[in-house]
């Protein structure tokens, strides 16, 4: 018997763990089962729906489901964040800053920088599809791509090339540059009329 998730299994049996990119945080590897011994493959790219918005006030990493985000009202957002590994089915409120988790129907407020970021990046997001109004040059390399406005640097754009936006937060574009979802500068960017 070997153990694989705290479940224990039959050495010799094949079994398929079946989730989405989405469900699967970006740390995590894919781990395989052979002869017994766990074998680590290759970590999975992160899906660019994924934004790191930062680590909540308990530890937690908090990612938003870029691609859940849709409009409910003028003032609502609907959207999906994970909490460490839980999904968190969510509506914000843009005016007052806050946000209702369901099913509990619990109302929360920004208790640190990364659910602030949340809120920021979910109440500004204009959508995800691309089109000839989203193609910008980044004009003047190099130029970073980060994971939020003056966050972490996911890579930097060495050269004159076009790329896709997607909405903005404050003076930054989101942009899948990187292979994942981050931001760039406005500065940065000059857009095809």
């Amino acid at each position: 018997m070997g153990r694989f998730f705290g479940f224990e299994q039959p050495v010799n049996e094949v079994f398929i763990v079946k989730a989405t990119v989405t469900q699967v945080m970006p740390a995590l590897m894919v781990i395989g089962l052979v002869t017994g011994a766990v074998v680590p493959l290759q970590p999975i790219v992160a899906q660019s729906c994924n934004y790191y918005a930062g680590q909540a006030v308990g530890g937690q990493s908090l990612n938003v489901d870029l691609c859940s985000i849709t409009r409910a009202s003028a003032k609502s957002v609907d959207f999906v964040y994970y909490l460490g590994q839980e999904r968190i089915q969510s509506q914000a409120n843009c005016q007052d800053g806050s946000w209702v988790t369901f099913p509990e129907r619990q109302r929360n407020r920004p208790q640190s920088s990364a659910t602030q970021q949340m809120l920021t990046v979910v109440c500004g997001y204009q959508g995800r599809r691309p089109s000839s109004n989203n193609i910008a040059t980044v004009f003047d390399p190099p130029s970073n791509v980060r994971t939020a406005p003056n966050g972490k640097v996911l890579c930097a754009i060495r050269e004159r090339r076009t790329i896709h936006t997607y909405g903005t937060v404050g003076a930054w574009y989101y942009t899948d540059a990187c292979g994942e979802m981050g931001v760039i500068h406005s500065g940065q960017l000059k857009f095809q009329p």
